[in-house]
């Protein structure tokens, strides 16, 4: 017999009536950290969000976990249980790329809708920056591509994304300088950031100036590679009643993923991407029932600077070809139209996938980020991507239940 469709009417009255929330988050340093390892990191993040929560270790039952590109564990997620000391009666790892945090929190909400669960951990660690050498980086880097029709002929991860660059800028008739606009915007959020690895002043100058890594991307437009851990903890508002949570919770008012394609070479067109970061969000909107209009922050992945415009587009926040203009004028800032990565993202603050937005959101949300608070922050959309712009996950995060 066939299988229907869920219905996002479904999915939206679960989130309504379990009132799925984010309890407790962690970060732990980052930047270049020798001498500990990515299950160290992993420990440290999940005991900060454990203790920020207000909860014991005892009281978590699920942990869903990420990868490690440094320990290449079979099992990761039962590996970090044993290590950690917990025994956890839900448990899982999720592979897919930049998207991987984003649906840690909608996997740990399916997991407790579902009853296999009632305080899932999830956490993300790894030693990438001290813990790899130049040679395993370059091994990492090609299993991103195809081994048999791109690898051989130079086409690399930041290759590819500068073709998709490329494109960009040539259909719509844009500059290096509206890529440049995202990286300047990220480093002036990490310069409020606590724990931010590169918080010194960037010009679009310096963007422009710096050494090109793949026409048309330079340094500043790559992420940043580091050493570091985050971790958030997601139950219902009834059990973190039970348990006695102090903190402001952060509810999940939707969700939803977008697929495109694994390789570069079987892109069409950049009409391919949008669809597939489209998809994603237009699910997570209609089971919340907003619109971006009601998004008062966004956290995009930034793996690159046109992953922020490609994404931004694609979710609706602006038309094709309006995301760069839209950063040069600086109307991603905090204070500004539509602030977006205000912790710095993964061009300044760290790269540890989309952990630190999901933490950031949360954080935002709450009222706690300082001196980068958005103000009247009531509703965040967290997107992440894997691959190259490939596979899209969504979730939004409202500061009080979805009604």
């Amino acid at each position: 017999m066939a299988t229907s469709i869920p219905r996002v009417e479904d999915a939206r009255e679960v989130l309504k009536k379990h009132k799925i929330v984010i309890a407790g988050v962690g970060e732990t340093e980052q930047g270049k950290i020798p001498n500990k390892s990515s299950f160290q990191f992993l420990s440290e993040a999940s005991k900060l969000a454990i203790e920020d929560a207000g909860i014991k270790k005892s009281d978590v039952d699920g942990l869903v976990t990420a990868f490690s590109l440094v320990e290449h564990t079979f099992m990761h997620c039962t590996t970090f249980a044993d290590y950690f000391g917990l025994r956890p009666r839900y448990f899982s790892s999720i592979a897919i790329g930049g998207a991987t945090a984003v649906w840690m929190a909608a996997e740990a909400a399916m997991a407790i809708a579902s009853g296999q669960a009632e305080v899932v951990l999830c956490v993300r660690g790894d030693n990438t920056l001290s813990g790899i050498s130049s040679s395993g980086m370059v091994a990492l880097i090609r299993e991103m591509c195809h081994a048999e029709f791109e690898f051989p002929y130079g086409l690399t991860t930041p290759g590819g994304y500068a073709l998709a660059a490329q494109r960009y800028l040539h259909e719509y008739g844009l500059k290096r300088e509206h890529l440049a606009a995202v990286a300047v915007t990220m480093r002036k959020h990490a310069g409020m950031k606590e724990n931010a690895m590169n918080k010194e002043p960037l010009t679009i100058e310096d963007v422009l100036k710096s050494r090109v890594i793949a026409e048309p991307l330079s340094k500043y437009d790559c992420s940043i590679i580091s050493d570091g851990g985050a971790a958030f903890i997601v139950t219902t508002e009834e059990k973190a009643k039970t348990l006695g949570i102090q903190k402001p919770l952060a509810y999940l008012w939707g969700m939803g993923q977008g697929y495109s394609h694994q390789y570069l070479t079987t892109l069409k067109d950049l009409n391919q991407i949008y669809n597939a970061v489209e998809s994603s969000g237009q699910r997570a909107f209609q089971t919340a029932g907003i619109s971006t209009k009601d998004v008062d922050i966004a956290f995009l992945y930034d793996c690159f600077t046109i992953t922020v415009l490609l994404e931004f587009e694609g979710l609706g926040f602006v038309p094709k070809g309006e995301g760069g203009p839209f950063a040069l004028e600086g109307r991603m800032e905090i204070g500004k139209d539509l602030p977006v990565n205000t912790h710095g993202g993964l061009l300044s603050q760290a790269h540890l996938g989309a952990m630190h937005h999901v933490v950031e959101a949360t954080l935002q949300l709450r009222g706690e980020a300082g001196p980068r608070q958005v103000k009247n922050a009531e509703v965040a959309l967290v997107h992440g991507n894997g691959g190259i712009v490939s596979a899209h996950s969504t979730i939004l995060l409202g500061k009080q239940p979805l009604s």
